[in-house]
Order: structure tokens, then sequence, then C-alpha cells
């Protein structure tokens, strides 16, 4: 969280000084953790949730890549079945995506930004998901961003069974889905349809924002 926060002032160049953590950032950050939005396979809970938390605290701390990150996930929840190198990774990637995002959302908010674009990585590996948002060039606005971002943390994890949580994720967040793709010319030119304002989009995703 405070990571995104200082990829926002570094973007921005504001005078915020994210040594004064404020009284609304440190509630946020306690939210996130009395959560468990991102659950491994298809299962969650408190001791699993304890055991992920403490993982990433170490990668941290401790200067971990992802792929060194990854392989900690994969021995440490080995017990849940033989998940792939790859799932882990993506699933470090995309946990670290998403709260640091959450961070940058609450940098924009602290400068007083209005709404920020998307900063889509473009090469080979590019999504024609991604591609799409990109060829769009939309303006968000960030106060729609924020309802979302708090709505999802609104979420009671501890009282909701997998199934509904999954649900009220996807209600308020979307991923956008390959059939939400418009094409002209064969190229990705749009996405159809509601989908989560800001990254994740889809797994693996590597878009971030900026703000404008």
């Amino acid at each position: 969280m405070r990571l995104g926060i200082n990829d926002a002032v570094k973007d921005i160049k504001s005078n915020i000084s994210v040594g004064l953590y404020g009284i609304r950032q440190q509630k946020l950050e306690t939210q996130i953790n009395k959560q468990n939005l991102f659950w491994i396979g298809n299962k969650f809970g408190t001791d699993m949730e304890a055991g992920f938390k403490k993982s990433l605290i170490e990668a941290v701390s401790s200067g971990y890549t992802k792929e060194m990150l990854a392989n900690k996930l994969q021995e440490q929840f080995k017990h849940l079945g033989k998940q792939s190198t790859v799932y882990w990774q993506g699933l470090a990637e995309h946990t670290g995506l998403r709260i640091r995002e959450f961070g940058r959302l609450e940098g924009y908010k602290k400068a007083g930004a209005r709404g920020y674009r998307l900063l889509v990585v473009m090469d080979d590996r590019t999504s024609e998901i991604c591609q799409a948002l990109a060829a769009e060039d939309r303006v968000y606005p960030l106060d729609e961003a924020i309802d979302t971002m708090e709505s999802l943390l609104s979420i009671d994890t501890t009282k909701s069974e997998l199934a509904e949580v999954k649900e009220q994720t996807k209600k308020i967040a979307p991923w956008v889905s390959e059939k939400q793709i418009r094409y002209e010319n064969d190229k990705p030119v749009g996405v159809n349809g509601d989908h989560t304002p800001f990254p994740p989009f889809h797994w693996k995703c590597r878009t971030t924002t900026v703000v404008v």
C-alpha cells in the first residue's frame, strides 16, 4: 500500500509527505489486513490467510523477486495440491499489483487528482484485453475508482463462504473477458460492458495507472 502511494507521489511530483501516513490510510491498511480477497485455488481461511500474509511481509522486507516469492508460496502451500509454478507467480503478481494500485489511488486522492489513465506495457506479451483498453485511451474518474476500492474492502470475508466472496468481488469489480473486446479490422480497439476500473484486468495483468 505504501509503495503504491510512493509511486503516486513520484508520478505527480507532489509535496505530499508519505511519512505522515494519515488516519484514512491507516484504516484502509487495517481493513486490508482483516480481509482475504486473494484466495488460493478453491480455498481460503484464517490459517491460510495468516501464512500468506507472513510470506508477503517477508518478501517485502527481504527484497524478494516475484520468482522467489512464488517459489516460497509453492512450498508453503504444497499441501493444497500440485499448483504449477506459473500459478504461484501469477498469484504473487496479482496480489502485489492489486494492493499497490490501491496505494496509487490513495496517493492520487491525497494529491487532489480527479482522474487517471492506464499505463499499458505494449510488447509481444500484451494481452488483447489490455491492447483494447490502451486503444480507448480513457480518463477514468478517480472518485469512481475510490468507491470501487472501498466497496471491495467492505466485503466481510469472515462471515462469507468462498463462493459468495467471489460473486461479490466479481459484481463490484469484474475482470474483462475476451468476449467483451471490440475489434476493427481484426485489431482490438475497445471493451464493451462493465469491468473493474483499475488493474488487474485479467490474470497476470501488467497494466498500471498514471495520474492526469
